[in-house]
């Protein structure tokens, strides 16, 4: 249909076939940086994760560090 209107580009097999590799590889390449980007994302979600979870098990011990510094910081000033 293409074929017959004026302006239109002309293809032959190998051109298509030529296109259709390289729309191929395009699409293969963008598909392993999607999933590259993932798995980076990913990643960084379990350090965050992680980093959490030793905070809040940490939690008590931070508590108990700023009572006595509070408590230090008084008998410094009634002293």
């Amino acid at each position: 249909m293409l074929v017959d209107m004026p302006g239109a580009p002309a293809t032959d097999d190998i051109e298509l076939g030529r296109q259709i590799i390289e729309f191929a590889n395009l699409v293969r390449h963008d598909t392993y940086e999607i999933y590259t980007r993932l798995d980076d994302e990913q990643t960084e979600r379990q350090l965050m994760a992680g980093r959490l979870n030793l905070l809040y098990r940490d939690r008590r011990a931070h508590a108990l560090t700023a009572l006595l510094m509070e408590r230090e910081a008084r008998m410094s000033q009634e002293a």
